[in-house]
């Protein structure tokens, strides 16, 4: 994979996963409620399930890739039509409510949550479908994806635990900057998914 392409893989994917979603508002919520130390075991439940949906995403792309030959170029437009789909929705994100939870979250939940989670299995399928497998086909480069991929929403997971109440302040007053400034960004990588740029 050339560096570029990775570079802008990994840009997307911040982009992705450390925009407000499931896991992380959640994470703001219930962090800013018992802190971040009794939600360690939720985290690894969420971090677990990522990681396997990373990988599911890669043997099913890279699946349907050999059955299909040629359908690498049409699962790359679906990918950038997605991270366009994904602009719009950053752009007219309302900051999130104050919901609160009132059990403490599992290890368990947290990869529920995962299974259930829409923007994390279609982020698998758009990383591994737009940026690694025109690049990459080995099983052990695969699954490095998935991890690093995973490691990359684990991350983003950890600052919006750690921030709790002082993110979800800072969210709520300036949510339209920062909602713009992430759409620009998501727009621009669809961009360059599709050669445009």
């Amino acid at each position: 994979m050339p560096i570029s392409v990775f570079i802008d893989m990994t840009l997307s994917a911040i982009i992705t996963v450390w925009s407000p979603g499931p896991n992380n508002i959640l994470l703001l919520s219930t962090a800013s409620q018992y802190g971040v130390k009794k939600n360690f075991r939720f985290m690894l439940g969420i971090w677990t399930g990522s990681l396997t949906l990373m990988c599911l995403s890669g043997i099913f792309c890279s699946t349907l890739g050999n059955l299909i030959p040629g359908i690498q170029p049409v699962m790359k437009y679906i990918g950038a039509a997605y991270i366009l789909y994904l602009a719009w929705q950053t752009a007219k994100r309302q900051p999130p409510s104050a919901s609160v939870q009132e059990k403490e979250p599992s290890y368990v939940m947290g990869i529920f949550l995962q299974l259930v989670n829409v923007k994390i299995i279609i982020y698998g399928l758009t990383m591994f479908s737009s940026y690694i497998l025109p690049y990459e086909s080995a099983i052990p480069v695969l699954f490095f994806f998935a991890v690093y991929l995973m490691i990359l929403g684990a991350l983003g997971n950890l600052i919006w635990a750690f921030a709790g109440n002082i993110l979800n302040r800072f969210y709520a007053d300036h949510y339209k900057v920062m909602n713009a400034v992430m759409a620009l960004l998501l727009v621009w990588c669809a961009l360059r998914i599709m050669g445009i740029l």
